[in-house]
């Protein structure tokens, strides 16, 4: 019994926390999508410094300059590429677009706890996330190939190149990205973690095993009433009485019955007294 209700007490509290960290992947997935698409919108991937030709920034697929008369003006269309200054830049809006609609698509498939499989669903969330990191990753190795554009090089001076900032410097959403990169990739491990992990009990402990119980048992022989009595508390073993079934159990052989008396006869030198045999077993 008491097995019993220390495995019960363990496959809850394993429960309890795994529901607990279930719900925290969850939270910081929906986390990981807002980001993405935050990413994906902004144009504050680079922009201009102390020592720029003229202030701008760029995003994925839209830059905005100032204009001579210092209103702000921004370009570029998602709906139209050719609105997109540079290859390098149309890659890297492709791929951080299949990194918004690939976590999105694992948002949605949450709902699936519902009908399959918590470890089934672990595993399909956890290849969605893995996937929209790895896009992710990519956009963010392309967008510098877009750096030696003309626009880029206006704002940015004639040393921008090919993975040359120039004098242009880093923004918010580039680093955002590459945090949104790492964070997809852990929660894409601790998915697999999750869908892996699985409660295991045996049927019943080994009572041969003394270390299972908190003393130990004494494997030679117990001699004295304490020594046993301080086994058996150590075991948690309870007393077992046997009695004898009927009067053919307790009947003495003829022979045996003579041989008492004999022993125990005046003529030998005693009183004449029974044998009673007990049998009592702990």
């Amino acid at each position: 019994m008491e097995y019993r209700e220390g495995a019960h007490y363990y496959s809850t509290k394993f429960m309890r926390n795994s529901k607990a960290i279930g719900v925290l992947w969850g939270v910081f997935t929906v986390c990981y999508a807002i980001i993405t698409i935050v990413v994906f919108m902004q144009d504050e991937w680079i922009g201009d410094s102390d020592y720029a030709k003229g202030p701008g920034n760029f995003g994925l697929w839209s830059w905005c300059t100032d204009s001579h008369d210092g209103r702000e003006i921004c370009r570029g269309r998602l709906d139209d590429f050719s609105t997109i200054l540079s290859p390098g830049f149309r890659a890297a809006t492709v791929f951080v677009g299949l990194a918004v609609i690939t976590i999105i698509l694992c948002i949605l498939a949450l709902v699936l706890f519902f009908m399959c499989s918590a470890s089934d669903v672990f595993k399909i969330c956890g290849c969605m996330q893995f996937l929209s990191g790895v896009c992710l990753c990519i956009g963010i190795l392309s967008y510098p190939a877009g750096w030696d554009n003309q626009e880029v090089r206006a704002i940015c001076g004639p040393q921008a190149g090919d993975y040359q900032l120039g004098n242009c410097r880093i923004r918010w959403a580039f680093v955002l990205a590459v945090v949104a990169f790492f964070d997809s990739i852990i929660l894409g491990c601790l998915a697999f973690t999750l869908a892996g992990k699985k409660v295991k009990f045996q049927d019943e402990p080994t009572y041969m095993n003394p270390s299972v119980y908190k003393g130990e048992i004494n494997s030679g022989f117990i001699g004295d009433t304490h020594s046993l009595a301080g086994s058996r508390k150590s075991a948690n073993l309870q007393p077992v009485l046997l009695m004898p079934h009927g009067p053919e159990m307790d009947r003495y052989s003829e022979y045996s019955h003579r041989t008492a008396r004999s022993n125990q006869s005046p003529f030998r030198g005693g009183p004449y007294s029974p044998h009673v045999q007990h049998n009592f077993q702990l």
